[in-house]
């Protein structure tokens, strides 16, 4: 059964709602399906920008619908994923995502920061260690004649 959280009260204070989207972002942006195909420009030049996009349209699910649940969230970032970078993401990593953007939202609602806080130190310690070489798992050959 996917994880809901009720969005028609959203968040009612400019923090909890400023929290929400820094913990939207930290969850998408510590996501490694979605690194390596940024990194790796999979969206093409503008991979960096369809990123934050997706977190923004994460954040617009929730102020648009009802109810929100993981299952929600997970087709979004799986579409997007699809459409902008070219992935089929089918290791599960989307639905984890899902489900932290859900434990977010829970969260910040009762002024709690704490997962926000600690995907945030998680993305700092990454970003200041020297990063790892991205490896491509399958690159299509291309042969002399198509280089043409």
């Amino acid at each position: 059964m996917a994880s809901s959280q009720v969005a028609k009260d959203f968040l009612t204070t400019p923090t909890q709602h400023a929290r929400f989207e820094l913990g939207v972002c930290m969850a998408i942006y510590n996501w490694e399906a979605l690194t390596v195909a940024v990194q790796s420009f999979w969206g093409g030049p503008d991979s960096e920008d369809k990123r934050d996009w997706m977190v923004g349209s994460i954040v617009e699910l929730y102020e648009q619908q009802q109810q929100v649940d993981s299952e929600d969230i997970e087709d979004r970032l799986l579409q997007i994923m699809e459409d902008e970078f070219e992935v089929a993401v089918e290791d599960d990593s989307a639905y984890d995502v899902a489900e932290k953007i859900v434990r977010i939202f829970g969260q910040c609602r009762e002024g709690d920061f704490s997962l926000v806080d600690s995907l945030y130190q998680k993305y700092q310690s990454k970003a200041n260690r020297s990063s790892a070489p991205v490896h491509i798992v399958e690159q299509e050959e291309v042969s002399g004649d198509e280089m043409e």
